[in-house]
């Protein structure tokens, strides 16, 4: 039987490295830099946007507080007033003849009550006992009623003490008193010319915590986001400056990501390039020989025949090994081939072990080139994988630009993670969430590499049987200082 020839062309080979013209150095990772202005102005607008959120915050809260702050101070404001209306004007005029309800003797107290009412500072007044009873009210139909006393206006008579609140004249000693609004209704202890200890009750008109309300909520709110604003300006210069930092930081970061995957770039096409014009050479030409040798067999070596056969055979396979994994080493040339026909030669090898493979692949991945060797990496290690761990029959490859981000999956129909588990940076697994074991070393790296220019890789299981790998980018491979 004839020795089979292997096949001259040279295709796959120079698919693997593509030549080059001398002293040119290989691609360097297209890592794209936005403008540094851009970080600094994106950390200003952050800045600016947290102090519009805390100024908002004191207004508003300076708004929720102005109203009971400026009850409590009106309410001592009243209490004040009251305390010395009724020690210096009304003490030295309840005598006994007031006491006992002598008409006469009231005309002045009434006189001078109604003349302090006249003016609006005060809405109503009375005059109580310890007994409960009312000597004297502005409301002539409440004089000379007695009621029950509170505890704490009860507590008020022998001493110089007062209280004081906003009432809803609700008690039954203000039926004749309602009106529209509430009013600020104090008690003030005194005592009689004569000694006797009484009750003086003055309701304050609320117009006067309206004011200071306004007041308040001018002042203070003012106050408050003048001080904060100026902070904010005198802060303002740090944050730049740290903005400025992070940003030389990451650009630093950036250049030396940058440098380290283009040194490993440039030994990965040397590694290649020595493998390809040594060994992979050798055996081929091995592959030439094996036929020459054949034919100056004698005729009747048919066991030496069969045996150089089988070592063609092996010779074959091998040289097809080696260079599959010269594409593993160093893939195709994705600045001129394009990413579509690279990736369609990673899944015309699976197809080639029984798999149907089925590409879909967005032209807008294929620049800038860090993005399309970035891409091209995801989807090799996840058919590598499907290959080695899945024993599918269908495999989908779809990778498509979704909100200035690369998104890659990879959909097999294959034996699955197990029910119920998912593999991912937040599953079970591997102790990172990865499928564990030395099978999937590769996935960890990806998932490392991908991490450091802010993206990251998952697998779940696929609906109706079989997994998926997710595996999403930015765009804009900036350094992620995760």
């Amino acid at each position: 039987m004839p020795v089979k020839t292997p096949p001259t062309t040279t295709s796959d080979t120079t698919a693997v490295v593509p030549p080059r013209p001398a002293g040119t150095s290989p691609a360097q990772l297209d890592v794209p830099q936005p403008g540094r202005s851009k970080v600094v102005r994106d950390s200003v607008v952050r800045f600016l946007l947290w102090s519009l959120a805390v100024l908002g915050l004191v207004a508003a809260g300076t708004l929720l507080l102005s109203t009971p702050l400026a009850e409590r101070l009106s309410v001592r404001e009243a209490t004040t007033r009251s305390v010395a209306y009724a020690n210096s004007v009304v003490a030295p005029l309840v005598d006994d003849k007031v006491l006992t309800g002598d008409t006469a003797a009231t005309r002045d107290l009434v006189r001078l009550m109604r003349t302090r009412m006249a003016d609006g500072s005060i809405a109503h007044m009375k005059i109580w006992t310890a007994s409960g009873r009312v000597l004297w009210s502005d409301e002539p139909e409440v004089t000379g009623r007695t009621f029950e006393l509170e505890e704490d206006v009860a507590t008020l008579f022998g001493t110089n003490d007062a209280t004081g609140e906003v009432s809803p004249l609700d008690k039954p000693e203000n039926v004749s008193e309602q009106s529209a609004q509430e009013l600020i209704e104090v008690y003030v202890g005194f005592r009689a010319d004569n000694g006797t200890p009484l009750v003086f009750e003055a309701y304050w008109p609320t117009e006067r915590i309206r004011q200071d309300v306004s007041d308040i909520r001018w002042q203070f709110t003012l106050l408050g986001l003048g001080a904060l604003l100026l902070l904010a300006l005198a802060l303002l210069p740090l944050a730049l400056s740290l903005a400025r930092r992070v940003d030389r930081g990451l650009a630093e970061r950036e250049a030396i990501m940058a440098q380290a995957l283009s040194a490993s770039d440039l030994e990965r096409r040397r590694l290649s390039q020595d493998l390809h014009d040594g060994i992979v050479q050798d055996i081929v030409a091995l592959g030439y020989a094996l036929p020459t040798v054949a034919a100056a067999l004698p005729r009747e070596a048919t066991a030496a025949r069969a045996l150089l056969e089988q070592v063609h055979t092996d010779v074959a396979r091998g040289v097809s090994g080696v260079r599959e994994l010269l594409t593993d080493v160093y893939p195709a040339d994705l600045e001129h081939g394009g990413l579509e026909p690279a990736i369609q030669d990673l899944a015309e090898r699976q197809r080639r072990h029984g798999t149907d493979v089925v590409v879909a692949v967005d032209s807008r991945l294929g620049e800038p080139l860090g993005v399309a060797q970035l891409t091209y990496r995801i989807v090799r290690e996840a058919l590598r994988n499907v290959a080695k761990h899945a024993r599918a029959t269908e495999v989908e490859v779809t990778a498509e630009v979704v909100h200035e981000a690369a998104v890659v999956e990879v959909r097999d129909d294959g034996v699955g993670l197990g029910a119920g588990t998912e593999m991912s940076s937040g599953g079970t697994g591997g102790p990172d969430g990865l499928p564990g074991g030395e099978g999937h070393l590769g996935l960890r790296l990806l998932r490392d590499t991908l991490r450091t220019f802010g993206g990251d890789v998952t697998i779940s299981e696929r609906s109706g049987g079989g997994t998926v790998l997710r595996a999403t980018f930015p765009l804009a491979l900036r350094v992620s200082s995760r």
